[in-house]
This record gives C-alpha cells, structure tokens and sequence, in this order.
C-alpha cells in the first residue's frame, strides 16, 4: 500500500485542516496518508509520497516548509511530491494568486531540483483580521482582506482525489 506524508507548517491552524481534508480524501481512495507539521523528526524514507502545503505570504512559504521540501529533496528523489499553497491574495484577483503560487513552486523547483513534482495547486485561506501583526493591520487597511473562511472543500476534495493515479504504485 502507497503510503504518503501530507507534511504542512501552519501559523494559525487553516492549513492543519486542509492538510487533514487531503489526508481524509487519500485514505477514502485506498491509500495509507498521514499528516503531520514539517520538523526534522520526520522520516522521509518512511513514505512512499509526499504531499507539502504552507500557507503564502508574499510570494514565500513559511521558512519551516520551504526547508522542508529543500532538505529532504535528495531523500525523496524520484518519489512523486504535490504541493499546495494557502493564500488569500486570489481572493481579489484569481490570477494573481494562482501566479504567486506558480512562481513559489518554480522557485522551489530551481532550488531543489530533484523533487518530483506531479501536481500543485493554489487554496484560499481563512482571514481573520486579529490574526496579524500590527504593522500588517495597516496594510490591510488600504487593501483590505475579506474576513472568513474562503476555503473551498470541494476543490481541496478534487485535487487530493487527484493526486491518486500519481501516488498508486503499481503492483
């Protein structure tokens, strides 16, 4: 049985949950997954494929899942990996977001060269405006966020659901 790492960083728990949606789909389609937070106790020989999510600001993962996917890259070569970001800059403009997400991944894809990249994908996030640091505060007010949930779970659903014929060994 394939089993897959859906390995996530998180700030405020959004992408905890995705990660924990995705890992539901794997498991509801015959795969052995499990989700844990990016650390360097995780053990990538343990794992069959990878699934690495962070949430997206200023066109950058948090530092613990970039290093992640850096780190490990020569330890899991060859072995499919998808990505996804969480973000809410596609919140005002799709496009913009989806091309945030495109150039973290071909930044990511420069830096560790040997990670086999089978699929990606861009997620609007949870917004909630007492989640950011003052300074942030003040540059949500000339551009504003809306607050909420943004998440779409049918698309999370769809794209792990996806990932299957990626990640199915063959027997």
């Amino acid at each position: 049985m394939t089993r897959v790492l859906v390995a996530y960083a998180t700030r405020f728990g959004s992408t905890r949950e995705i990660a924990t949606a995705i890992v539901h789909e794997l498991i509801s389609s015959g795969l052995e997954a499990h989700a844990a937070e990016v650390n360097s106790a995780l053990n990538p020989d343990d794992y069959d494929a990878f699934v690495i999510g962070s949430p997206l600001y200023g066109g950058k993962w948090l530092v613990a899942a970039g290093m992640f996917a850096a780190f490990t890259s020569e330890r899991i070569d060859g072995k499919p990996v998808a990505l996804f970001s969480i973000g809410t800059l596609g919140l005002r403009n799709s496009e913009a977001g989806e091309a945030e997400h495109r150039e973290f991944v071909k930044s990511l894809a420069e830096v560790a060269p040997r990670l086999n990249i089978v699929g990606h994908s861009v997620f609007s996030g949870y917004f909630e405006r007492s989640n950011l640091p003052w300074y942030l505060r003040i540059v949500d007010r000339f551009a504003p966020t809306p607050q909420g949930d943004h998440r779409d779970w049918s698309a999370i659903q769809a794209w792990a659901k996806s990932l299957v014929p990626e990640f199915t060994t063959p027997s």
